[in-house]
């Protein structure tokens, strides 16, 4: 077994794309077509399936890749103990996230990150909090961020920071004259814009309108969006009012944009997770970033 067909292999499935891998490695194409069919051969199972929009591992490629990994990470420490040189913190991370970090916390942790380790890369994905799960149990991703806890024991789940859903509505005179206070009953009256079902802010905003007795009767729902992004903008432009992260709406309710109600009565508060595969070996770009995003979580 040959290390440059595990290279091959590594590169395939971070890419998702024979092409892209083979760029990345500076590779022709066909070669590591070649690399992964022999190693393939050589193991007598097929690791990756192949898809009209990517690639993706099978369930024996599940199985292997940890191992693979480990293989390039023992070369790594053993170069570098023969050359008596430190690892560098250089490579790249890719990272599965919900919408709220993916949009309020990753951009200026990034932006940290980059001033101090700046050879460390990442590719970001985003969906919801149970794509994220997916991709971690499925070594898609080295690490991940959402809202939905697992209970499947390989996936470890680190609390990451604390957020609050809190009902964003218009800034018009309507609802400036409430002071703060949103009548329980004209709740129940309301014009709503909701997350996509999956998500985990759709989750938490089930369990806020059980404890609000809004599920009587259906809500009246103008829009769902697979954004918290879209839910603010909806907001703003005046289509309805939201349960949502005050992550999201921070920004927005200091330009004066939209109006922030909490309801102090009842637990509106979630946990946002950081997640990573058990058995998954962690490079030490990946080890770096989990200590330097747990660290600027608790900053703010």
């Amino acid at each position: 077994m040959r290390l440059e067909y595990i290279r091959s292999f590594i590169s395939v499935v971070n890419c998702k794309s024979f092409s892209l891998a083979a760029r990345q490695i500076f590779l022709s194409q066909p070669t590591i077509s070649t690399h992964i069919k022999q190693l393939e051969s050589e193991l007598g199972v097929q690791l990756l399936v192949r898809s009209t929009k990517d690639v993706i591992l099978s369930e024996a490629g599940v199985i292997f890749y940890p191992f693979a990994v480990r293989l390039l990470e023992t070369e790594n420490e053993a170069l570098s103990q023969i050359h008596k040189t430190e690892m560098a913190v250089k490579g790249t991370v890719s990272i599965a996230t919900s919408s709220v970090p993916g949009n309020y916390i990753l951009p200026q942790f990034l932006a940290c990150s980059r001033k101090a380790y700046p050879d460390i890369n990442y590719r970001i994905s985003e969906g919801d909090s149970a794509q994220v799960l997916q991709s971690i149990l499925h070594f898609e991703t080295d690490i991940g961020i959402g809202s939905i806890k697992s209970a499947n024991e390989k996936c470890m789940c680190l609390p990451l920071v604390k957020d609050q859903i809190v009902l964003a509505a218009p800034n018009t005179e309507e609802y400036r004259n409430m002071k703060g206070n949103f009548p329980l009953e004209r709740l129940k009256q309301e014009t709503y814009v909701l997350r996509e079902p999956g998500s985990g802010t759709r989750l938490a905003t089930e369990s806020i309108e059980q404890a609000l007795d809004l599920h009587a009767k259906p809500l009246k729902v103008a829009l769902q969006a697979e954004s918290s992004e879209l839910v603010k903008r909806g907001v703003e432009q005046g289509i309805g009012v939201a349960f949502i992260s005050s992550l999201a709406v921070k920004e927005s309710v200091e330009q004066g944009k939209v109006l922030k109600f909490e309801f102090p009565d009842i637990d509106t508060s979630r946990q946002l997770y950081l997640l990573y595969h058990k058995d998954r070996v962690m490079t030490v770009p990946v080890t770096t970033t989990i200590k330097i995003l747990r660290q600027y979580c608790q900053s703010i």
